[in-house]
C-alpha cells in the first residue's frame, strides 16, 4: 500500500502498478494504482489555492454519508452493506453528534482568518458535478460502487497531508491542526476505513466477481476527486 510515509519513495512502486488494467491480480494492486493516480495529479503538483481546496473538502465532508449511502444502495451482499454502513456511521460521529466529522472540520476552519471565504457556498459547477456523481454512483454495479468508495479512502493519508499544508497556508498553526479533533480522529480512523474497503473487495473476490469491475469504479472515483479537489 502506498502510505503517506512512502510517498517520497513513490518511484519505487511505479513499476508494480504500471499498466494496472492488464495486471489486476490483487486488492493491493487496485489500491496502489488508485493512490498513485491521485499522487501524480493532485499531491505531487501541490495545491495552489488552499482556500478553494479547503472550501471544496469542507463541502465533501458534509456529503460523505450521501456518497456512502449511494454506494450502499447498490450493495446486495450483506457483508458489504455492513462495511459501507460502518464507514457512513463513523463519519457521523459514531452516534456522537458533537463528533460529526463535518462539524469538526468547521471547527478547524474557524481557526483561520480566511474562514469566511472558505465557508462560502461552492460554485454551481462543483455543486452540479457532485450531484451528477451521486446520480452516477447510484446506478453503478455493486463492484463499481465498492471501487468508488475504495478510491475515496485509498489516498486518505495523502489528503490528510494536503489538509495540513493548506491549513497552515491559511493561518492555522501546525500545532492547532495536529491537535484538532478532526485530525486526531481521522488519523486514527482512516486505516479502519481502508480496512473496511479491503474487506468489501475481498468479499467480492470470494464471491467470484471481477477485480476489474472494482477498478473501473475506482477510476471513476479518482477522476471525481482529481476534478473536485485539484486547484
Amino acid at each position: 500500500m502506498l502510505t503517506l510515509q512512502s510517498i517520497e519513495n513513490v518511484e519505487d512502486v511505479l513499476s508494480s502498478v504500471e499498466n494496472i488494467e492488464s495486471k489486476l491480480s490483487s486488492i493491493e494492486d487496485i489500491e496502489n494504482a488508485l493512490q498513485l493516480k491521485f499522487y501524480q495529479q493532485v499531491t505531487e503538483p501541490g495545491i495552489k489555492n488552499p482556500v478553494k481546496f479547503l472550501q471544496r473538502w469542507s463541502f465533501l465532508s458534509t456529503q460523505v454519508t450521501r456518497i456512502a449511502g449511494a454506494a450502499l444502495s447498490r450493495a446486495h451482499i450483506a457483508e458489504i452493506q455492513y462495511l459501507l454502513a460502518e464507514i457512513a456511521y463513523s463519519e457521523c460521529g459514531l452516534g456522537n453528534r458533537d463528533e460529526i466529522h463535518s462539524k469538526l472540520m468547521i471547527e478547524l476552519i474557524n481557526k483561520s482568518p480566511y474562514a469566511d471565504a472558505i465557508t462560502q457556498r461552492l460554485d454551481t459547477y462543483f455543486l452540479d458535478l457532485f450531484e451528477e456523481t451521486i446520480l452516477e454512483l447510484s446506478q453503478m454495479s455493486q463492484e463499481e460502487a465498492v471501487g468508488f468508495i475504495v478510491s475515496l479512502e485509498a489516498p486518505a493519508y495523502q489528503i490528510l497531508e494536503l489538509l495540513k499544508q493548506t491549513s497552515i497556508a491559511v493561518g492555522i498553526s501546525e500545532v492547532d491542526f495536529l491537535n484538532s479533533e478532526y485530525f486526531l480522529i481521522h488519523d486514527a480512523m482512516e486505516r479502519e476505513h481502508q480496512q473496511s474497503c479491503n474487506e468489501s473487495m475481498q468479499v467480492i473476490v470470494d464471491n467470484g466477481l471481477e477485480l476489474s469491475k472494482i477498478y473501473k469504479g475506482g477510476e471513476k472515483g479518482i477522476k471525481f476527486l482529481i476534478e473536485f479537489l485539484g486547484c
